[in-house]
């Protein structure tokens, strides 16, 4: 084993490992001797490995204090390979900020702060900005500890943020000096995604009688098809007292970790006693049984990166009691582009249950856009928006006196969604948002834990914006369930429970009815209203002009309000044509601590 020589120690305690502020040059040099190795921290509150081969492990804890980001980095390499790690908009080498790690050929290793070109070409950043804390080499793994503030002022390094941090990352060979206009792309990079800043919340402890069980799919054989839903009615365990769920998790058959791409489970809302029909097939066959519509109440959900959930100390799920019906349907949405045949699948979602009884009963509710094939997003475009409204008419109805407060939020969209965003408007007034994700990736939708729960009071309004980028794609994208298809809701985890379950929108029919004619008529687009809506949108000739139609009309028009009850039922009012959320005062964006650098996106927020 080696380690550092007693002249190295005395270096870092005096520069720190050459402290990025006051030296240009950010060079280590770990001297292979054998002398006690260097004392990493203690402990880090989160870890990943970044790759399958689990040659890049990863640890890190956020000191929101000094809005700093402590890393420790294990990378399994040869004397005779280089490595770096680093962050960019969605994962791609090109365009990145990286922490660079080489030797010489006298074995002494040195660490560059670097950024990538749009080419994919590597140079040292001027500015230096990783403070070094220790490391060592030992067994062909490299340690190296290190901080890095949140936000830099530096236009070459990724300011880190409350969303998605993409880490990308790769090996290199031969090389004795800093690799210097070395092309990333040809060095097969790959990346990960976390949830880097993480909100500095204590895990609740649970209570001594909790216990737990599981909803899983009965050995389903993954029909050889893209996009499958699948249905199956089952019973909970028996409760005959109330309990509250305090945690809940992902479920998932091992090796089926690529096919399952999200799970939901569905209390059955009718009276104790009352039998649900049973169905184990997909979910949008034609002929599944009726009385599945009384399925509708969320009670776990999960989607592809996301984590457990651990529910505030205040606040739990309630299940069972003796009026409280134990049927629930199972949802477990596969994605199957390969189409594999022969897979089968026992996922599903694990719950933690207590008797001991937290003072609010919690609820899920679901906002954005209805699941509907009005919506469209034209082919070619980098960021086309997509707005969901839970508009005021409806909290105002639905939620109690004194509001509701949500703790976490699940975004959701398909394969080409990119930002996702929900602003609160209190009587036109925009609040802080209630959640926000500007490098969002629908590979990675994770239940994020809220650092401030947000206070909706009735007659707010939430205003969910979904961007996508469908510049790789030659037809329009239509909203519905496939994964070729879009979605734009989040899942907002909230109490005291009400019956608020959905509250989302689409545009108007008469409107997108209207619109489809004109473009018959002006475009001569064979547009027809014996048509379904995606078969209209497949007959527009979209260009630049005609997107920006469409742009417009979804911006302008009237909506069609789902404001629904968890039976499925609307709330009494005035949904058909209801006007959009009007924002009379935006937030304005918070401005970065740093002279000169302009701001990214809409109102990062950085601590």
């Amino acid at each position: 084993m080696s380690g550092f020589t007693a002249a190295f120690s005395s270096q870092m305690a005096s520069c720190q490992w050459v402290t990025a502020r006051c030296c240009h040059l950010l060079i280590f040099f770990l001297v292979l001797l054998k002398t006690p190795q260097v004392e990493c921290r203690r402990h880090y509150r989160y870890s990943t490995y970044l790759d399958s081969l689990r040659r890049f492990h990863l640890w890190w804890d956020v000191n929101y204090n000094t809005n700093v980001v402590n890393f420790r980095l294990l990378a399994v390499v040869n004397p005779d390979e280089w490595f770096a790690v680093g962050y960019s908009q969605y994962g791609k080498a090109t365009n990145a900020d990286y922490f660079v790690h080489w030797s010489d050929k006298k074995k002494m290793h040195h660490c560059k702060d670097a950024w990538s070109d749009g080419d994919g070409l590597l140079h040292i950043d001027d500015q230096q900005d990783y403070t070094i804390l220790s490391g060592r080499y030992n067994n062909h793994a490299m340690i190296v500890e290190y901080e890095r503030a949140f936000d830099t002022c530096d236009n070459y390094d990724f300011p880190f943020d409350n969303g998605t941090t993409h880490i990308t990352f790769f090996i290199g060979k031969g090389q004795f000096d800093f690799p210097e206009d070395a092309n990333v792309t040809l060095l097969s990079p790959n990346s990960q995604r976390i949830l880097l800043l993480k909100p500095d919340l204590p895990t609740p402890v649970h209570p001594k009688d909790t216990w737990t069980f599981t909803i899983v799919a009965p050995k389903v054989t993954i029909p050889a098809k893209e996009t499958t839903y699948w249905w199956y009615t089952t019973n909970l365990p028996p409760m005959p007292d109330k309990h509250h769920i305090i945690q809940f998790e992902g479920y998932i058959n091992k090796g089926n970790e690529d096919v399952v791409h999200h799970i939901e489970v569905f209390h059955c809302e009718v009276a104790p006693g009352v039998k649900v029909p049973y169905y184990n097939g997909p979910g949008l066959a034609e002929g599944k049984p009726k009385g599945l519509k009384v399925c509708r109440k969320v009670i776990g959900a999960w989607a592809m990166g996301a984590a457990p959930l651990h529910l505030p100390s205040e606040a739990g799920y309630p299940i069972g009691g003796s009026k409280y019906s134990s049927n629930v349907l199972l949802e477990v949405h596969y994605n199957n582009p390969t189409i594999k045949r022969g897979v089968k699948d026992a996922s599903g979602i694990k719950f933690y249950v207590t008797p001991t009884l937290r003072k609010h009963d919690a609820g899920i509710m679901e906002v954005g856009i209805e699941y509907i094939n009005k919506m469209a997003i034209p082919p070619r475009q980098k960021m086309f928006k997509f707005v969901g409204d839970c508009i005021s008419e409806c909290t105002k109805v639905a939620l109690p006196p004194s509001g509701i407060h949500i703790f976490a939020s699940q975004l959701h969209t398909h394969l080409t969604g990119k930002k996702v965003y929900i602003q609160h408007v209190r009587d036109g007034i925009e609040l802080p948002l209630v959640n926000w994700d500007y490098h969002y990736s629908p590979h990675y939708q994770t239940i994020k834990m809220l650092q401030t729960p947000a206070h909706i009071l009735p007659g707010d309004a939430m205003v969910t914006t979904c961007e996508y980028d469908t510049s790789d794609r030659e037809k329009a994208t239509i909203g519905g369930f496939a994964i070729s298809d879009e979605m734009c809701v989040s899942y907002l985890h909230y109490y005291p429970l009400c019956n608020l379950e959905v509250c989302k929108s689409s545009i108007e029919t008469k409107a997108i009815d209207k619109w489809l004619n004109f473009m018959k008529r002006w475009d001569g687009d064979k547009t027809s209203m014996k048509k379904g809506y995606r078969d209209n949108f497949y007959s527009i000739r979209w260009t630049p002009l005609t997107s920006h139609l469409l742009d417009n009309l979804f911006k302008t028009s009237p909506l069609s309000m789902q404001c629904n009850q968890s039976d499925g039922t609307r709330f009494p009012g005035r949904w058909e044509g209801a006007p959009q959320t009007q924002i009379k005062l935006p937030l304005e964006p918070i401005p970065r601590k740093c002279p000169g650098v302009t701001n990214h996106g809409h109102n990062v927020v950085i601590v």
